[in-house]
């Protein structure tokens, strides 16, 4: 009996420990959550917003810059992408101006045992057509829109959004340990930038370094003025990561606009060429 009691110990210990290496190494040890939860979370982040804002939601449009008082409608549908997160939309109006209407993104991904709020985007925005306000679409459209515009499956080639997507959260993580700011150095000038995010440009290209798409960002408290950031991205593991950063056009005054000026153009291979 003793050797018969020995070896089920000894199984179940294997088990256990193999139950562990499983879960550590796949990341199983993440709570699931539903769509009702990531529901909530939205609720929850913009009761306290709303809250923060003495009774309105306060939102800096990511198209002009410009801070807009919001009152909360409803959350619409929350969609699941893979690997993601989730994508909930939410119903605004602008305060005193009912027919002015705001649809935003709110990307929430889950992370160990909480659902983290990773970044708040425009999906349509109030705009003026003859003597009414319609909504309209922003152009381009944040990326988690074109997951469902593709065929399933996977490629041989990692898809534009899923490199969009690693840029995102690059960004959004950056912006996060910069209290709110992105921060970045330019190289040629030294001068410590504080930017803001407004979007990534298409297309997304394949070059010798790696995939690339190019952004724009604001400066903080100026938001005609642009800069054009570049990014490269490369593999690791099983996760794309950005790998360089390059200041691509800086904002230059000509008469009373703000325009982008290019530091270098692209080679036939891709390649940066310094503009002499």
């Amino acid at each position: 009996m003793g050797m018969r009691y020995l070896r089920v110990w000894f199984v179940s210990a294997l088990v256990a420990v193999f139950v562990a290496v499983w879960m550590s190494g796949t990341g199983m040890a993440e709570e699931e959550f539903t769509r009702a939860d990531v529901k909530a979370k939205i609720e929850e982040h913009i009761a306290a917003k709303v809250k923060e804002g003495g009774g309105v939601f306060k939102f800096k449009d990511d198209q002009t810059g410009e801070e807009v008082p919001l009152e909360f409608v409803k959350v619409g549908v929350v969609r699941g992408i893979k690997g993601h997160g989730y994508v909930g939309g939410a119903d605004f109006r602008v305060k005193g101006e009912p027919e002015k209407l705001y649809n935003l993104d709110f990307w929430v991904k889950p992370m160990g045992s909480q659902l983290v709020l990773m970044d708040v985007r425009t999906h349509r925005y109030p705009k003026k057509e003859g003597d009414q306000w319609v909504q309209a679409r922003v152009d381009p459209l944040p990326w988690w829109w074109a997951v469902a515009q593709e065929h399933p499956g996977e490629t041989e080639v990692k898809k534009a959004w899923e490199i969009k997507a690693a840029m995102h959260e690059h960004i959004t993580q950056k912006t996060k340990e910069g209290e709110g700011v992105f921060k970045f150095k330019d190289e040629k000038t030294g001068e410590k930038l504080e930017l803001e995010f407004v979007r990534i440009h298409d297309p997304v290209t394949k070059t010798k370094e790696g995939y690339f798409a190019c952004t724009d960002f604001r400066v903080k408290g100026t938001p005609d003025k642009l800069y054009d950031l570049d990014f490269w991205l490369n593999p690791k593991g099983d996760k794309m990561v950005v790998t360089q950063t390059r200041l691509h056009k800086e904002p230059a005054k000509e008469g009373d606009k703000w325009v982008k000026k290019p530091r270098y153009n692209f080679g036939p291979d891709g390649t940066p060429v310094e503009i002499q």
